[in-house]
């Protein structure tokens, strides 16, 4: 806790007060004049300046349709259809008033019952027949109606830990359906989540954690590529902007050395590629 004299050479005298926190290196680098540069700070200036700038991912929660794969937003429901239990009796509906036929629709039904039409709407299109609903692909349909509600209600009220918990179990569950389906029928397995709009990231193996560090090194990596890539590319147009050059002074050359080996009485040794083809031609004509 004393006071601290730490003599610099570029300023006569710099006096601060130690709690415990100042290293001796830390006091070294005060006494220097050189505490605001590191090599920490460097680098990342130097990273930032070449364009590679990490940002910490969004955090999502388990239960979001980010994470858990839904591609689909829940449409709403036509409130003026009929619930699951008056649809055998439909042909009826015209014969009664407009009142009974809204208190027999889905506008003054509770949830339970526009949860039942939706997983009536899925099976249809994924059964296997009229009266499958234990297949397992009828058990993900189910489930998938079953997380796209719980998942509007958690948006409302995200500090549910019931919900939440009820939420996660269901999707787990759709998961394990998913990886059976997915060992023993992979075409089906692929025809059903292309129905659904659904999309099932298998569990990475091994897994990697995620870190700053990684992260950055991937980056840089990257950038390497972009950059060796777009020098090739500079490179190879200089090139291209030489060729026509370089193959009028290559004909030329090449055309002094027959007129001078011509003149010698020297057999010729090369030929000019323009005026090769028309001899030839000449020749066989």
């Amino acid at each position: 806790m004393g006071r601290i004299l730490a003599v610099n050479m570029r300023n006569s005298v710099a006096v601060g007060s130690n709690n415990g926190n100042l290293t001796r290196t830390q006091l070294l680098l005060i006494a220097d004049g050189r505490h605001e540069t590191r090599c920490g700070y460097a680098m990342k200036q130097e990273l930032t300046e070449n364009g590679i700038i990490w940002r910490r991912p969004e955090h999502l929660p388990a239960w979001h349709p980010k994470k858990s794969g839904e591609l689909k937003t829940p449409t709403p429901l036509d409130l003026t259809r009929l619930r699951k239990d008056v649809l055998p009796a439909a042909s009826m509906m015209e014969e009664v008033n407009e009142v009974t036929q809204q208190l027999l629709s889905l506008k003054f039904a509770r949830s339970s019952e526009h949860s039942k039409v939706e997983k009536q709407d899925v099976l249809c299109q994924i059964r296997r027949h009229k009266y499958d609903c234990g297949s397992i692909e009828a058990r993900i349909g189910m489930l998938t109606v079953k997380i796209r509600r719980l998942q509007d209600k958690m948006f409302v009220c995200k500090k549910n830990a019931l919900e939440r918990v009820h939420l996660q179990e269901t999707i787990d569950r759709r998961n394990k359906l998913l990886r059976k389906l997915r060992n023993h029928d992979y075409k089906c397995f692929e025809w059903l989540i292309e129905k659904l709009e659904i999309l099932h990231r298998p569990f990475p193996d091994p897994t990697e954690r995620r870190s700053r560090k990684r992260s950055l090194r991937k980056l840089v990596q990257l950038y390497g590529k972009d950059l060796q890539e777009k020098r090739l590319a500079e490179y190879q147009e200089a090139l291209e902007k030489k060729k026509e050059p370089f193959l009028k002074e290559k004909t030329e050359t090449l055309r002094w050395i027959v007129e001078t080996e011509a003149s010698l009485g020297v057999p010729i040794s090369v030929s000019v590629p323009g005026e090769e083809t028309e001899e030839s031609d000449t020749q066989g004509r």
